[in-house]
């Protein structure tokens, strides 16, 4: 009995060690399975990760700040058209000025964060995975991708500019316009027709002014309304000009020239728009030409850089989660 007591003792040590043996074998295998770089090797990424952390969270605040000045873009772009369609030149041309100022600043903004992102050690070589977790170089891509989003953003605000300066312009010379032709008939009822022609030419030059700005937009926007609005109008001068040139020759008397004048700026005068309804649409117009499409760019742009800080605002952990138990 005491030999077999031996066998048996014998046989469970040797159970043990091929137990120790297989159980150390699983592990080794076990902890090859996380690669550098990995949630499974947080020893070896750990320093790389508190290194590079500081500098993406001063990215990403310099990031949110980015996307701050995208904002007050789009207010300035909004404003901007705004101004135009309540035919107010002083606020566009504030807007305009504000905005490229902040046009400026986020062009200048984007390059540094660029420069800076492109600075941050680790991540942009080939063996990133060795020195910092995947998380990292996730959050690294992310940031850089969405610079992007400002690409462009200089281009869409200098249609937005050319679009609402030469929509400023013309509406200040149409309306210029209708004041001088207002004023030229309250003085040709007064039988001042000398005045009342000066005024109708002065009228003439606000015309061709506002046809200046229009040969600047016929590439970008539908102008066939804004063209009947010139030529209407352009007609009513010549023939109420010609009425009081007419009048003016031979005073009272009604003769067969004063009657053809009579007729010619009767009849200018029913094609002229009953309202400024047209003028609305000329402007609507414009607006679409450009301005909205900036306007859309602009807060396209904002999306993306807001949704790019929203997805980064905090770097995953870089150990597994623990799953309980003693």
């Amino acid at each position: 009995m005491t030999e077999a007591l031996r066998r048996v003792l014998g046989g469970l040590i040797w159970l043990a060690i091929i137990l120790a043996i297989a159980l150390g074998a699983a592990g080794i295998v076990t902890g090859m399975d996380h690669a550098p770089g990995t949630a499974g090797r947080v020893d070896v990424t750990a320093a790389g990760d508190a290194e590079v952390t500081p500098l993406l969270d001063s990215a990403q605040t310099d990031l949110s700040a980015l996307a701050d000045q995208v904002e007050a873009l789009g207010i300035r772009a909004r404003g901007a058209l705004a101004a135009l369609n309540s035919l107010d030149p002083a606020a566009g041309e504030a807007a305009i000025a504000e905005g490229d100022r902040l046009v400026a600043d986020v062009i200048t903004r984007t390059a540094a964060l660029r420069g800076a992102l492109a600075a941050v050690p680790y991540v942009g070589t080939p063996t990133a995975g060795l020195r910092v977790s995947d998380a990292i170089v996730s959050r690294h891509a992310a940031l850089v991708a969405a610079l992007d989003a400002t690409d462009g953003l200089d281009t869409a605000w200098a249609r937005l500019t050319i679009g609402s300066v030469a929509a400023t312009k013309m509406s200040s010379a149409l309306a210029e316009h209708d004041r001088l032709v207002v004023a030229a008939v309250q003085k040709g009822r007064l039988a001042k027709y000398a005045e009342a022609i000066k005024l109708l030419t002065q009228a003439e030059a606000q015309i061709a002014a506002a046809r200046t700005q229009r040969d600047g937009l016929v590439q970008t926007v539908d102008v066939s309304v804004l063209d009947q609005w010139l030529d209407r109008n352009a007609a009513y001068d010549v023939a109420l000009a010609n009425l009081y040139k007419a009048i003016a020759k031979v005073g009272k008397k009604v003769s067969p020239a004063i009657q053809a004048a009579v007729k010619a700026e009767a009849a200018a005068r029913a094609r002229l728009p009953p309202d400024a309804r047209g003028l609305v649409i000329i402007m609507a117009d414009i607006g679409r030409g450009g301005m909205n499409g900036a306007v859309i760019a602009i807060e396209e742009a904002r999306g993306k850089l807001t949704d790019a800080i929203d997805a980064g605002t905090a770097t995953p952990s870089n150990g597994p989660e623990p799953t309980g138990g003693s």
